[in-house]
Parts: structure tokens; sequence; C-alpha cells
């Protein structure tokens, strides 16, 4: 995937970790500060050749079986996350069950 493909309230299933597909669901795009990214360097993230690179906020879950989304809102860089992100896909996490009206014949 491109950076450009990546957009807030889409959801994207990434390459699977340990053997588990997840879904992102992407919250929030937003540009840290030059400062923010020397820090994010020093503490051991990936290094950008962006001045004010783009950060991913998202949240998750299993693909293969739904336990909701995570609690906790992760981050990554945007080289970062498209790395990861394999296709975007539909976000529904249950499937939703109609009620038959109580006037319908039997």
């Amino acid at each position: 995937m491109e950076p450009d493909e990546i957009k807030v309230n889409h959801c994207y299933s990434m390459a699977p970790v340990r053997g588990r597909r997840t879904i992102a669901r992407v919250t929030k795009l937003f540009k840290m500060t030059a400062m923010a990214a020397y820090e994010h360097i020093r503490r051991g993230g990936t290094e950008t050749l962006a001045m004010n690179p783009t950060v991913v906020r998202f949240v998750w879950r299993h693909a293969s079986y739904s336990t909701g989304w995570s609690k906790s809102q992760q981050e990554l860089l945007i080289d970062e996350f498209v790395l990861v992100a394999e296709r975007e896909v539909a976000c529904g996490n249950h499937l939703q069950v109609e009620r038959m009206s109580s006037n319908c014949p039997h």
C-alpha cells in the first residue's frame, strides 16, 4: 500500500503477527513535530526522512474471531503502517441479525 491510501475510519488487513491476522481501524492521522520525531528515534523508533512525519493512530481486532476493538490505541509512523497493511477491508466486526417482526407469518 501507499501512504496516500491510508484514510481515517477505514480498516486494513495487516500482515500476520505470530500467525494471527489482525484488522486495524485508523482513528487519526496527524503530523509529529520534529522534536517528537527526534525523541521517537532516540527511544529506538524507526528513522524517517520526513521532518514532520505522519503518524497513524489505530485500534485493532483479531480477524478470525471478533472480541471487539482493542481498548487502547496504537501508533505507527505511516511508513511503518503501510509496510504491514496488506489491503483495505470492511470494518464490520460482527454480523447484525435483524429480528423478525412478530406479525410475520411462520
